[in-house]
């Protein structure tokens, strides 16, 4: 049986068209600097932004009480002389005082009290420099679930 070279190169194209197509990112193991990604919600560094953004709400707020994050519902990271955090997170109300010497969010306890509950959505944009050690809120913003 004797099959001709444009056969070949049909059948050859023809396979290749019929491929399953692989997304680039699934390759690539490092991150692209600049690029946003998604990053896990327990990540670490996440978490250390998340506590970050709350505890400049909890400095801007005229709330007698803390809030502490009740829910990561988005992360994503970027590379960019550091690495910058967006994040989506929902802050509750706990039953700690300001005025406590409550340093620590952990110890704080959500609020029981119907009246005194409260959650915000917030968006939190955080950068860290690791190699300093320091990490700040350069933006954040944050809505009532009672606007709706």
């Amino acid at each position: 049986m004797r099959v001709s070279c444009q056969t070949l190169v049909l059948l050859f194209l023809a396979g290749l068209c019929s491929l399953e197509k692989v997304p680039v990112h699934t390759f690539m193991t490092k991150p692209i600097p600049g690029t946003l990604q998604n990053v896990s919600k327990n990540d670490t560094g996440v978490k250390k932004a998340v506590l970050t953004g709350t505890y400049s709400f909890n400095n801007k707020s005229n709330d007698a009480f803390l809030f502490k994050a009740s829910a990561v519902d988005d992360a994503k990271r970027q590379i960019v002389k550091g690495i910058r955090y967006i994040l989506e997170v929902e802050i509750s109300r706990t039953v700690c005082r300001k005025r406590g010497n409550t340093d620590d969010l952990n110890n704080c306890p959500f609020q029981t009290d119907s009246l005194l509950r409260q959650t915000f959505f917030c968006h939190f944009d955080v950068w860290s420099i690791p190699w300093m050690k320091t990490m700040s809120t350069t933006y954040f913003k944050c809505r009532s679930n009672d606007i709706f």
